[in-house]
């Protein structure tokens, strides 16, 4: 054949390797090989004009449109060397691709048509490799005899098929870090994900094959997150976490400069994005103008950066994390309340309508949904059984079931387009608190001790009045439950068994009871647990509407707690501990009080603005005394007498600091390099703060093959 003359798509051979340009599936000997698929789009184009040069405009040309985002150069060099690499090629000593400097590339080793039928590399190798015409036939027959005589032998123990294959797991990567939130690639041979790293300088998006080729790391900023691919898998795109806004960016699947799509308002609560299957848009969480914290799922048109609301939730609620449907008729999302660690699964359709509730759980879902191909289920990850594991749900609804294989502490699924093959993050946590003595209020005495506390997640500790025990909420068996232990850790008592999400405890001025919020149902509800014994009671408050953080007043009559009462933003109230009607305390928003040892103000957060406020309880004036906590600064901070300890939160970790009402001014106390806070406590005699921090974290991405 001479080199001029191209070649009809099919089946092609070169050298050991056959490339099916129809099916792009490239083999070696018999072998199958994973390459990406740009990387085997310039194969196909390169094998079906031989010894031609191919310049790197016609690439542009074929490989991406005119209105993709892509570095062309970048691009195109990082699919060559991907390329090279299954082929075993080089550039200096080139066996199949040459590169013609400034110009293009050419396909050097000489390009055949097989002679046999085309059949897939595997069978075509054990049936017909090295036979004569004569013999082929007859070769064929004895393996079907074969064939026939084998499924008699098996009949008496039983059919194997497909799904009786033994369900495998094992790591994706591997990197050094921690690994999150997986994502495949269209053709199931990429997965894209997250990694975060100490000390920051890998932290990124990043791309492995299946199979345990070198990742390849497509961003270097460090807080990148929710990759998503393009239906055609030229791209990835992923949220930009900046200090004053949650940007959209797409990036090359191969490498190259990242372009912002979109620019949003910076939100504790923007999680997931999803490509639609046509292309054409973009699923995310957008943040409210009136209140950032306050997210829905919206559509970013790509054709004009548009934007439309999909989803309205009610009240204090967040809708995050979208996932399309394969035919895209479908958005699947989580819907969870913004002051608390519940959530269920919804579906919507893509053009609008009213969302569907598929789970009545009220638990923890963790990370995005996934489809299964056919899009008759949604796998999810959820605290339903207790411990966070994996489980599926029909699209229709019905009872949710657990995939089978996957353990506990497994976080954000995605399945394979092609459906035999699932990713996840298997999470190993521990979060414990930590004790640091005061010499007095603005120093501190020796470094902070670590409590001995059970595995888990262990969070929001609360002093006893006299100091000598304190109280906290713990997830090491599982469920969310209210633990107590003396104050160095020891003599731990676990006080609830609801099997829920119970939390946020705080003991009352006599010692004789706590106050804690329990999501019995469908909202969150305050209880009462008295010390002695007894079990928790529920405290009337405001029906119909989610009710938490209970705090309370100094001479031990009444609890402050939030809600939503009336489908409002959160305000603070206050019940009577012997019961009676409820009274409303804030106007303007109010979260997690605390009344000043006079009683004459109240110190809260709000879900809108930062900052930690107070209010004169005589007339109701509200001001702003502290703007540097706020968000997950809800739960940490501490009233003294005299001021306010406070975490503030870094990059990289974490400061504590007390605000002097005399002076105005801060003074630092302590410091972390660690991130992640939920919880701070001051001791009544201010001689001690408790905190929570994370003690070892760890997630790494598993692959789970023969998926059904």
């Amino acid at each position: 054949m001479a080199a001029t003359d191209p070649l009809k798509p099919g089946l092609l051979q070169f050298g050991p390797f056959e490339a099916d340009v129809q099916t792009e599936e490239l083999s070696k000997q018999g072998v199958q090989l994973r390459l990406p698929r740009q990387s085997f789009q310039i194969l196909a184009i390169l094998l079906q004009k031989p010894g031609q040069l191919i310049t790197r405009e016609q690439l542009h040309q074929a490989l991406w449109p005119s209105d993709t985002f892509v570095d062309f150069d970048k691009g195109i060099n990082a699919a060559i060397n991907r390329l090279r690499e299954a082929l075993g090629d080089s550039a200096e000593n080139p066996r199949y691709v040459e590169t013609l400097p400034r110009r293009g590339y050419r396909f050097i080793a000489p390009v055949s048509k097989p002679s046999s039928p085309a059949l897939p590399a595997r069978v075509r190798k054990g049936l017909f490799e090295n036979l004569k015409p004569k013999t082929r036939w007859l070769s064929v027959g004895v393996t079907l005899v074969a064939l026939v005589w084998g499924i008699g032998l098996w009949r008496p123990s039983g059919k194997r098929t497909e799904g009786s294959r033994p369900i495998e797991v094992v790591p994706l990567a591997a990197l050094p870090g921690i690994e999150i939130e997986p994502a495949f690639s269209p053709d199931g041979n990429q997965v894209a994900f997250v990694l975060r790293e100490e000390g920051r300088q890998n932290n990124g998006i990043y791309t492995t094959m299946i199979g345990g080729e070198r990742s390849l790391r497509l961003t270097s900023y460090p807080d990148d997150f929710s990759p998503t691919w393009s239906p055609d898998g030229r791209q990835v795109a992923f949220y930009r976490d900046t200090d004053h806004s949650i940007d959209i960016y797409v990036v090359p699947a191969l490498g190259g400069t990242a372009q912002r799509l979109y620019t949003g308002l910076s939100s504790t609560w923007t999680r997931g994005l999803s490509w639609s299957p046509d292309g054409k848009a973009l699923a995310f969480s957008a943040s409210g103008a009136a209140d950032k914290n306050r997210t829905s799922i919206a559509l970013l048109s790509l054709a004009d950066s548009t934007t439309r609301s999909l989803t309205s939730p009610s009240g204090q609620e967040i809708d995050i994390n979208p996932a399309f449907s394969p035919d895209g008729s479908t958005v699947a999302f989580v819907r969870a309340t913004l002051a608390g660690a519940v959530a269920d699964l919804y579906v919507i359709p893509s053009t609008g309508g009213m969302p569907k509730r598929l789970t009545f759980d009220s638990r923890w879902i963790k990370g995005a949904p996934t489809w299964t191909p056919d899009g008759r289920d949604i796998v999810f990850s959820s605290g339903r059984g207790g411990s966070i594991g994996l489980w599926r749900v029909s699209a229709s609804g019905g009872a949710p079931r657990p995939v089978e294989g996957v353990g506990a502490t497994a976080f954000h699924p995605s399945v394979s387009p092609k459906g035999d093959q699932l990713v996840y993050q298997q999470v190993s946590a521990r979060e414990n608190i930590w004790r640091l003595n005061l010499k007095d209020e603005k120093h501190r005495q020796g470094p902070p001790v670590m409590l001995g506390l059970k595995k888990g997640r262990n969070w929001r500790p609360h002093f006893s009045p006299d100091g000598k025990r304190f109280v906290f909420e713990s997830n090491g068996l599982g469920y969310s439950e209210i633990y107590a232990c003396d104050s160095d850790g020891s003599n731990c008592d676990q006080l609830t068994f609801l099997h829920g999400t119970a939390g946020a405890p705080r003991w009352s001025p006599d010692g004789h009871y706590i106050a804690f919020e329990f999501r019995p149902k469908d909202r969150t509800e305050i209880y009462l647990l008295e010390i002695d014994g007894g079990k928790p009671r529920l405290l009337p408050t405001l029906p119909g509407a989610d009710n938490g953080g209970p705090s309370w007043s100094r001479d031990g009559k009444w609890i402050y707690f939030y809600s939503d009462w009336g489908g409002e933003p959160f305000q603070l109230w206050k019940v009577p501990v012997q019961g009676g009607s409820p009274v409303q305390i804030t106007r303007n928003g109010g979260v997690f009080g605390a009344e000043s040892s006079d009683g004459r103000y109240l110190y809260f957060c709000k879900t809108d603005a930062r900052g930690i406020w107070k209010m004169s309880l005589p007339d109701g004036k509200e001001e702003r005394v502290l703007d540097q906590a706020g968000g997950y600064g809800w739960f940490n901070w501490a009233l003294a007498q005299n001021g306010i300890y406070f975490v503030k939160h870094r990059k990289g970790g974490a400061d504590f600091d007390f605000f002097d009402f005399a002076t105005g001014k801060t003074v630092p106390i302590s410091t972390s390099d660690r991130e992640n806070f939920l919880g701070l406590a001051l001791s009544v005699d201010s001689r001690s703060i408790l905190y929570t921090e994370n003690e070892s974290e760890d997630s790494t991405i598993m692959l789970v093959k023969n998926f059904r």
